[in-house]
């Protein structure tokens, strides 16, 4: 095979970190995505679109890619694509390999890039409902979104700096997310949350996901217990969990809560939300009972993000979020698109 590697899905932080590290070595790199329009694209030396992995025409499209691009290696951070390459890429490309070592000197590539893209980030622009609290220096936001992307998970580094911002122009009140899975997010939500002193973070999971590993060991308590080991340092008290569909969490929410967990003891919450992450299942139908169940307790001036609202794995997110967007108008002080994400503000 060639000395090509490619990178897959290519916006994910760490396919932008083993992009780097490509590169510092000598090698050409090749991009890839399923998305339409991926901010990542430019940051490629050569790009392709991919169908979804689950597509039937996924296979042939890949195999064609290592082919016209002559690829040896193929770095996939996103593990239900790795999962799928990992069964089938002697098939599809026989001699090319799935990469994921690094050495002292690539973190430090690793490092150094990382800082400085996220010093050149100049966040989204918006009018917000609130004034600012006050910015964090771009150190601590490289160390947050460094801290956040140890983590397994699919909140990409754009949208974790619109986070940072978004949590900046915050009321206070509780901040809710609806699907939490290993807690990348979650990680990020509560340390935001006691920087600005906005409030406790709820995270609402069934934690009904399958296996982690390939042999097809592992599951929902597995990643509950991951949850909970990535959690523990950060929680300290304001951060807990709720077990249950987003439906069942919701007809429990009020003011008064007191969440109680064996991994992060009792918890009490306001009963009105500063901030809902909507990460929950993305069927459509799925999303707008969430949408419904949530949104009324987000208070002026609070923040909705629909996560997923821009992906490759169908249009649920964005139909529901569209649909809210144009029914509350008037209520709306300013949306934007981060990463895959739209983010919505609320008035005051």
């Amino acid at each position: 095979m060639g000395e090509a590697v490619l990178v897959f899905p290519a916006g994910m932080p760490e396919g932008l970190a083993y992009r780097d590290r490509a590169k510092a070595a000598g090698l050409r790199v090749v991009g890839a995505s399923s998305l339409e329009r991926d901010p990542a694209e430019g940051a490629y030396e050569a790009w392709e679109r991919l169908p979804h992995v689950d597509d039937p025409g996924f296979d042939a499209a890949f195999a064609d890619l290592v082919r016209r691009h002559g690829v040896g290696a193929i770095h996939a951070p996103h593990y239900v694509v790795w999962k799928h390459l990992s069964q089938r890429l002697a098939d599809l490309a026989p001699g090319a390999s799935l990469t994921h070592e690094s050495t002292p000197r690539d973190n430090q590539i690793a490092y150094q890039t990382l800082s400085d893209r996220v010093a050149s980030d100049h966040g989204p622009r918006f009018w917000p409902a609130l004034p600012p609290k006050l910015s964090l220096s771009p150190l601590q936001r490289a160390g947050l979104v460094r801290l956040a992307e140890t983590i397994p998970g699919t909140c990409a580094e754009s949208k974790m700096l619109a986070v940072i911002e978004a949590m900046r122009h915050a009321p206070a009140g509780d901040v809710v997310e609806i699907g939490s899975w290993c807690g990348r997010s979650a990680a990020l939500l509560v340390w935001l949350a006691r920087c600005y002193q906005i409030g406790k973070v709820l995270c609402v999971d069934p934690w009904p996901q399958g296996d982690l590993t390939q042999d097809g060991r592992g599951g929902a308590e597995d990643v509950l217990s991951i949850f909970q080991i990535n959690l523990a340092p950060l929680a300290l008290g304001d951060l807990n969990y709720i077990r249950a569909t987003s439906l069942e969490a919701a007809a429990r929410y009020r003011p008064g809560l007191t969440v109680a967990t064996e991994a992060f003891g009792k918890v009490g919450y306001e009963g009105r939300i500063a901030l809902l992450h909507l990460d929950g299942d993305h069927a459509e139908s799925d999303c707008a009972r969430d949408a419904a169940a949530w949104t009324p307790h987000v208070v002026p001036g609070g923040w909705i993000i629909f996560d997923d609202y821009e992906r490759a794995f169908g249009d649920g997110p964005k139909v529901v979020a569209d649909a809210f967007v144009a029914a509350n108008q008037a209520r709306i002080a300013a949306h934007f698109k981060a990463g895959e994400s739209l983010f919505v503000q609320l008035k005051r």
